[in-house]
């Protein structure tokens, strides 16, 4: 009970401030911005996943609790949602000012974060604005073969309508 608690005033936190989109905008831009070191940069975006899975562990968590129906079930889900659309933002900045992070140099986990991040976002236009930062990334060596393969076969059936089968 005390986890819904927290996980409420956090959506509560989260959707006042994103009242404020500007406050919202320029705290991220200040928080990518100061991204001197690699290492300050891999841990940033081992963040940014770590909280993408938390936030999926926490929406299982209620479903086995309260079922998938449920009140609990549709705050959590929103409050994902959020999280979403804030960590998107954040992985669009951090692209456009830094470039796809290198698996070499800051770690497997931060060069799959934006894949992870663009993928979870559910929005065509997202995958669209980011493909020439993936397929780089993938050109490079920095996002797996499968992982940019799921990537292509979501985008198309999100584009189409329909599952791209290999003939």
């Amino acid at each position: 009970m005390d986890k819904i608690i927290f996980y409420l005033a956090i959506l509560f936190v989260i959707s006042v401030s994103c009242s404020k989109k500007d406050v919202v905008n320029q705290h991220i831009i200040s928080e990518v911005e100061g991204l001197v070191t690699n290492d300050e940069r891999r841990f940033f975006l081992e963040e940014i996943q770590q909280e993408n899975w938390k936030i999926r562990k926490h929406i299982t968590d209620i479903e086995m609790v309260y079922g998938y129906d449920s009140k609990e079930r549709k705050e959590a889900f929103q409050l994902m949602l959020q999280t979403n659309k804030i960590n998107l933002q954040k992985i669009e900045l951090y692209l456009s000012r830094y470039g796809h992070p290198s698996a070499a140099i800051h770690g497997d986990l931060a060069a799959k974060t934006p894949y992870i991040v663009i993928h979870h976002s559910g929005n065509l236009a997202s995958k669209e604005r980011n493909f020439e930062h993936l397929y780089r990334a993938y050109k490079q060596g920095d996002l797996g073969p499968s992982n940019f393969s799921v990537f292509l076969g979501r985008y198309y059936t999100t584009k189409f309508d329909k599952q791209y089968n290999l003939p």
